[in-house]
């Protein structure tokens, strides 16, 4: 997987992790800004070794949609450790 298509699994998973979030505490995600949280989601997420694993992983099997099922699942608690929840 090319290093753009990478970084578009990235951001596509957290995105979805954050709609998820949102949807849930829709009062919160208002007052907050969505770019930089999920800018800040996204390089956590990226210096983490689960993710590193998650690229490796995906290399063999070769499965963007489970990768990016895999880094949504990996994203969702650093989004909620990040707001505080």
């Amino acid at each position: 997987m090319s290093d753009e298509r990478i970084q578009s699994a990235v951001a596509q998973a957290v995105s979805q992790a954050y709609d998820a979030w949102a949807a849930e505490h829709p009062t919160l995600a208002s007052t907050i800004d969505r770019m930089t949280v999920t800018d800040q989601v996204a390089e956590s997420l990226r210096q983490s070794p689960e993710y590193r694993q998650a690229v490796i992983d995906f290399g063999k099997a070769q499965s963007e949609l489970a990768f990016v099922s895999q880094l949504i699942e990996l994203a969702t608690p650093i989004l909620i450790g990040l707001v505080g929840l």
